[in-house]
């Protein structure tokens, strides 16, 4: 099940808006976060939640930061994860207005599915 997000009004919601999806402070995370901007706002997300970031094979999870001027512009699924990075790289990434957070749960084979997403400004 895909939970969807309405967009918030400020960034530090994002941390009890992904809180419970994972319960340990120790969870293992994959980064897709194409650009400087997203990469930094990927890594504060990561340091609030005290998760801790790691390969893909090893992640509980992989979290996705893209900037855009859409509230939801990846899919909710992918036949694998090269397909994600690949739309991931491909939003406005630099100039976009808007952070949109994802998190995708990763299967055996590394295809990833939408949990949950966030979308919020980027200032």
């Amino acid at each position: 099940m895909v939970a969807r997000v309405a967009v918030l009004a400020g960034s530090a919601f994002v941390v009890s808006v992904f809180a419970p999806l994972v319960k340990a402070n120790d969870a293992h995370v994959y980064i897709v976060a194409k650009s400087v901007s997203t990469s930094m706002e990927a890594r504060r997300i990561i340091t609030q939640n005290k998760w801790t970031e790691s390969r893909m094979r090893q992640a509980d999870f992989a979290l996705v930061v893209v900037r855009s001027e859409l509230q939801d512009p990846l899919r909710g699924s992918y036949d694998n994860i090269c397909q994600l990075e690949e739309d991931a790289d491909g939003q406005l990434n630099i100039a976009g207005s808007n952070f949109i957070v994802y998190v995708f749960q990763l299967d055996d084979d590394l295809r990833p599915t939408e949990v949950r997403h966030v979308a919020y400004p980027a200032t």
